[in-house]
């Protein structure tokens, strides 16, 4: 039997609201305010689903951990971190605002001659390296694994998962994710994934909390 797989994007961060790529640094940045209004919210909703044997994960930068740690307090489930579904470095690009994406994503190539950023990483590394951990986990026999990540290590995997181009599903913003969206998905770790939500935030009613 397949793993229900829930991939969560943390709450929103002062980076987010600036909308300015950081470098390495951003590991330590926390959740703001309405980060951890974010998270309370999502933990409320997802008791209401009684999931099935679950297992919650979490990236090892901060702001993936503070999320974790109020899903955590509110399920009642211990927090592991996972190693591999941390963001993507930027490199070169530390500095630049998000806008640069769309106005000059011709200069978008990472140092693997891929899609991605200069002195960085591509966003099919990131997807590789999330899709491993994600196999790592055995995700097989009715189990619920939970993990929290970031926007495009969320794009670089979904594409990875579901066989899409990487760089049409980053431009378009088909996978995009807001703060807490939540993915669900069935998966044995071989195999495309069923898709059964995609970027779902609808656990936030107040618009204000969607950033």
């Amino acid at each position: 039997m397949p793993a229900r797989l829930l991939l969560i994007r943390h709450g929103q961060t002062p980076g987010n609201v600036a909308q300015v790529f950081r470098g390495l640094e951003s590991a330590q940045e926390p959740l703001d305010d309405t980060g951890h209004a974010q998270a309370k919210v999502l933990g409320a909703a997802l008791v209401r689903l009684n999931l099935p044997r679950p297992r919650l994960y979490a990236s090892p930068y901060l702001r993936a951990q503070q999320t974790g740690q109020h899903l955590s307090d509110v399920l009642g489930l211990p927090l592991h971190t996972l190693e591999g579904v941390h963001e993507i470095f930027t490199g070169d690009w530390m500095g630049r605002p998000y806008s640069a994406m769309q106005t000059h994503a011709h200069e978008m190539t990472a140092p693997d001659g891929q899609f991605g950023y200069p002195g960085g990483e591509s966003l099919a590394q990131v997807g590789e390296r999330f899709h491993s951990a994600l196999v790592s986990l055995n995700p097989q026999d009715g189990k619920t694994l939970l993990v929290v990540s970031h926007g495009a290590a969320l794009v670089s995997v979904m594409a990875r998962l579901l066989g899409r181009d990487v760089r049409t599903a980053w431009l378009s913003g088909e996978f995009a994710h807001a703060n807490t969206a939540v993915t669900e998905l069935l998966w044995n770790g071989e195999g495309q994934p069923t898709v059964l939500r995609l970027a779902d935030a609808s656990h936030l009613p107040d618009q204000a909390l969607r950033f």
